[in-house]
């Protein structure tokens, strides 16, 4: 029987799209079965979302999930017994000093047992660019007749559209908690990110005809002071694979350190 690959999945659905394509291309490499956690490392009101992609990796039985309470002190205590072990059974990926996600191939310096749980963000094109057409193929949208006959499907089509993306509020949402200190961190990252968008729609302006300019944001509040509705096209957030696909259909991109906003310029 084939050893498996057991991705934890966890956050929102752009990180999990970067989870699930790094572990295709890591589980191939080292011969293994992809198998899915949808369940044991989601907290803060994420929830499973690949489900709205044909991906082809199967669920793993909830006897190997880590569920509830009981089954975070279990995995506490397996992992601590792994520590000691020849053939390990856990893998979390390696960060820097500021919890920066980036390529890394640590992974295989490691003998491991029939089942491998895996968990990180894993946030570097490096792990899957090998196998693009099949992440394409894989990250197909199950409602894709639907959506494009949303009016700004063909609108994107039939413009020199621009995609850009602000994400308000980041650090408030990873702690699921809003205090003063996260407040002020998450209105310095939306002033950045607001401040190199000013400077890249000049560029496009001068590199582009006639450019249409698309805003996608999980939070649309204020943004009209820096993006005026008479300029911009705000579009109003329906469905995470619904404002997904329109994102994907835009011409060309002004990215920011979002994956969500990532993949729908890769896709």
């Amino acid at each position: 029987m084939k050893k498996k690959f057991i991705i934890q999945l966890s956050n929102d659905i752009g990180n999990q799209m970067f989870m699930y394509a790094s572990a295709l291309g890591l589980s191939q490499k080292m011969n293994r079965e992809l198998f899915i956690d949808n369940k044991t490392c989601f907290k803060n009101n994420h929830q499973y979302a690949l489900d709205l992609f044909s991906i082809s990796a199967k669920t793993s039985s909830d006897l190997v999930k880590f569920s509830g309470k009981i089954g975070y002190i279990r995995m506490k205590i397996d992992k601590i017994i792994d520590h000691f072990l020849k053939e390990k059974s856990f893998f979390s990926e390696i960060k820097n000093e500021d919890k920066s996600t980036y390529y890394s191939e640590e992974l295989f310096n490691n003998s491991y047992g029939h089942n491998l749980f895996v968990n990180g963000h894993f946030e570097s094109e490096k792990y899957f660019v090998k196998i693009s057409d099949q992440i394409k193929d894989e990250f197909k949208f199950i409602n894709y007749s639907s959506i494009k006959n949303d009016p700004l499907f063909a609108d994107l089509n039939n413009n020199e559209s621009v995609s850009i993306c602000v994400r308000q509020n980041r650090f408030s949402e990873i702690s699921g908690k809003l205090t003063s200190n996260e407040k002020i961190k998450s209105d310095i990252f939306t002033k950045e990110q607001i401040s190199y968008i000013e400077k890249a729609i000049e560029i496009m302006k001068s590199k582009l005809t006639k450019p249409k300019f698309y805003l996608w944001s999980n939070d649309l509040t204020n943004l009209n002071n820096f993006f005026p509705s008479n300029k911009f096209i705000h579009v109003k957030n329906k469905s995470k694979d619904h404002d997904l696909l329109l994102m994907t259909q835009a011409k060309h991109y002004i990215t920011i350190p979002s994956p969500f906003n990532w993949w729908g310029a890769w896709l």
